[in-house]
């Protein structure tokens, strides 16, 4: 009886294990997901206002945060140029 009590509370602890992983993995990709389109509609706003940008500011703008990212929108408008932007 305590034998298969046993049994049971390592699959319990087996399957919230795997159901913890699930959610780990599910909150990284959202969080991927949410750093891939805050760069894809910053470097929209950076061709806009600039027009074509090099593929060193499309990098840094790549690996950048989705804080940093919002950083950058809120003073793209007293931007001279995207170096300037991106270094402040």
């Amino acid at each position: 009886m305590l034998a298969e009590r046993v049994k049971e509370w390592v699959e319990e602890w087996k399957q919230e294990g795997r159901q913890e992983s699930q959610l780990e993995a599910w909150q990284e990709g959202q969080e991927d997901g949410r750093q891939k389109e805050a760069a894809k509609l910053f470097m929209l706003l950076l061709k806009s206002k600039f027009g074509s940008v090099n593929q060193q500011i499309q990098d840094k703008v790549n690996a950048a945060s989705p804080e940093l990212i919002e950083k950058w929108t809120e003073q793209i408008f007293e931007a001279t140029t995207p170096e300037n932007l991106l270094n402040s």
